[in-house]
């Protein structure tokens, strides 16, 4: 945005004074960039559970100059002098859309008076932060690694259109953070995030945990009650861990709180109604346990709208850079790793996933002098290289498959060999590469 002479004494400050005087209003103020992004967004207390959703800093949204979108009034106007962004007021009544028009021309001017006067372009204000914050969280979650981020796309997705989801994956490859991501990143980030492990709650408490309580239920019940965590999960997301694990008996009341989108507690008459986004997850074949008769068929396809397996970490294309940043979070970025160290956890199967490869890490802290983690730091099961017998070309060119998590490409890269050399070795070796990456 150019900057020019600053026109007004104290002009950079009027735009914030502005939006704080729209919090009582029947209004909203937001500013987009050129390419319809929102930037910055001020939404009156009025009209904040009709828009808060559609308009968060992030979102693409690109009105004309003064039209009706959807029940709303809009009037846009450009910045002064700027590089295509713009300032817009909604309102909902037909008679303040005047009003609208002139707050929409005073906005933009004091944000062209703000770049004028050397000032960041807009307040940060709690929204951006806040939105910086959730974007904080994807990249916390997917690394670099494309198939977590196409797999938190299509969560994105799916949640915004209410689409239950179901979690796979090995223990301890993060599906709870996942979740939580997701709920951050999706239009209901403002509502509560409740989690509950199903398979940690006993079974005689998991009834009254999932569903509440009214008062004088049962013996020893609270004075008050207890909403129970779906009533607690009203507005934002329900996060079911290990629903694998859930007592035959309570999965037909679940089916029909997703069913109907109602609950009635325990010793209670009336049914309370309930809008969350559900999302499940499970280490176990639930598809097995249907046909075995130990999870209801319907309850399955109620939660599993969409299955999304989630890598394990001996599979994550960014598995060095985890490494390094799991690291850095537990040595406050202090510990380094030397290169044979590093080999070591690369090499490693990792079955507890990040679970396990955090104790390592805590371990190798624990037993380090000068924050160098050496191979004599790390625990046994991970120090233990995988033995190789003094000729066998087999298991050689094995390990170092396994090793780049079959990337022949990169294979090939480090023994300085063509593909096709490598792919005539493996079936001189009987190493066989299956359709579905696997081999024999």
């Amino acid at each position: 945005m150019r900057r020019e002479e600053p026109v007004l004494p104290r002009a950079a400050d009027e735009f914030e004074k502005l939006a704080a005087d729209l919090r009582a209003a029947d209004l909203a103020l937001l500013c987009t960039d050129a390419g319809g992004t929102i930037l910055f967004s001020h939404i009156g207390e009025a009209m904040d559970g009709d828009v808060a959703a559609d308009l968060r800093p992030g979102q693409r949204w690109q009105p004309g100059r003064s039209q009706i979108v959807d029940k709303f009034h809009c009037h846009a106007e450009a910045v002064p002098g700027a590089a295509g962004e713009s300032v817009a007021v909604l309102s909902r009544s037909s008679a303040a859309a005047p009003y609208a028009a002139a707050l929409a021309r005073m906005a933009a001017r004091l944000v062209a008076y703000r770049a004028a006067a050397a000032v960041a372009v807009l307040p940060e204000g709690p929204e951006l932060a806040a939105h910086r914050a959730r974007l904080g969280a994807a990249a916390r979650v997917c690394g670099s690694d494309p198939a977590m981020k196409r797999n938190l796309d299509l969560a994105q997705h799916l949640a915004q259109r209410g689409v239950p989801i179901l979690l796979s994956g090995e223990t301890g490859t993060g599906k709870e953070v996942f979740a939580r991501a997701l709920h951050e990143l999706s239009h209901r980030y403002a509502g509560p995030f409740v989690a509950v492990n199903c398979a940690a709650i006993p079974e005689a408490l998991i009834e009254s945990e999932l569903f509440g309580y009214r008062k004088g239920a049962f013996t020893g019940a609270a004075r008050g009650g207890y909403r129970g965590r779906i009533l607690q999960a009203d507005g934002g997301t329900l996060f079911l861990d290990e629903i694998g694990d859930m007592p035959l008996a309570l999965q037909a009341r679940l089916l029909r709180v997703l069913e109907a989108r109602e609950v009635v507690p325990l010793g209670g008459e009336q049914a309370v109604n309930v809008d969350l986004q559900v999302v499940s997850a499970t280490h176990r074949d639930l598809e097995a346990a249907v046909r075995a008769g130990r999870f209801r068929e319907d309850l399955y396809y109620r939660l599993c709208g969409m299955l999304i397996e989630l890598p394990p970490l001996r599979r994550r294309a960014d598995r060095r850079a985890l490494l390094q940043r799991v690291l850095a979070e537990e040595s406050q970025g202090r510990a380094v790793l030397a290169p044979a160290a590093l080999e070591l956890l690369d090499a490693h199967a990792w079955p507890g996933n990040f679970r396990e490869l955090r104790n390592a890490v805590k371990v190798a802290l624990a037993l380090t002098a000068d924050d160098v983690i050496r191979p004599e730091h790390l625990p046994p099961a991970v120090a233990a290289a995988p033995h190789i017998a003094p000729g066998d070309e087999r298991g050689a060119l094995l390990a170092s498959i396994e090793r780049h998590r079959w990337n022949l490409s990169a294979v090939a890269r480090r023994l300085g060999i063509s593909r096709r050399t490598l792919y005539r070795r493996m079936h001189r070796l009987g190493i066989l590469v299956a359709v579905g990456g696997g081999h024999g």
